[in-house]
């Protein structure tokens, strides 16, 4: 099943959602955050194909505190692939299941989208995660870094004006 998840424009927070699927399942170019959500990967493909056009674009996706499951099957499906040059995407705190091919993420058939795509991991945990053994592209985030990708300014970055809080009727805690 390809294309489950359009995250086109803008900006999203789903929270505590199921997404199933095999071929850039979640794409777009919005910026992004999904937390504690259950990704299913039903066989071989890629979960994320964010399409950011320039390093000045803000947008790319977030999950925190994700859980990553699969079929049963052992390495067959990547975490993602950058569908524009500078596609972003960040997994933190994330369990990953077998299912994640060792090697993380896949350029597309580009060699040059190793120099651009941010590819990220932060504290992710479970059998598919293997930090040692990604692309050599990808990157594993230093606590400071993490930050800018785990406040809830990423998503809602005026704080005098915060749409998420607001929509919710709630509020979101300020940072993870």
């Amino acid at each position: 099943m390809q294309d489950t998840l359009y995250l086109h424009y803008g900006k999203q927070y789903l929270k505590d959602c199921y997404i199933e699927g095999s071929v850039d399942f979640i794409f777009g170019n919005s910026t992004a955050l999904l937390e504690h959500c259950h990704i299913h990967c039903k066989s071989a493909g890629f979960i994320t194909a964010q399409s950011r056009k320039s390093s000045q674009e803000t947008t790319g996706y977030v999950f925190l505190r994700c859980v990553i499951t699969g079929n049963g099957g052992t390495s067959y499906a990547y975490l993602g692939r950058p569908w524009g040059p500078f596609g972003r995407v960040v997994f933190a705190y994330t369990y990953m299941d077998a299912c994640i091919k060792h090697v993380g993420w896949n350029n597309w058939g580009k060699a040059e989208n190793e120099r651009s795509a941010c590819f990220y991991e932060y504290r992710c945990f479970g059998p598919g995660s293997c930090p040692s053994k990604r692309v050599t592209w990808c990157r594993e985030l230093m606590d400071e870094e993490a930050g800018e990708f785990l406040m809830h300014s990423f998503i809602d970055p005026n704080a005098q004006r915060p749409w998420l809080a607001q929509r919710m009727a709630l509020r979101v805690p300020f940072s993870a």
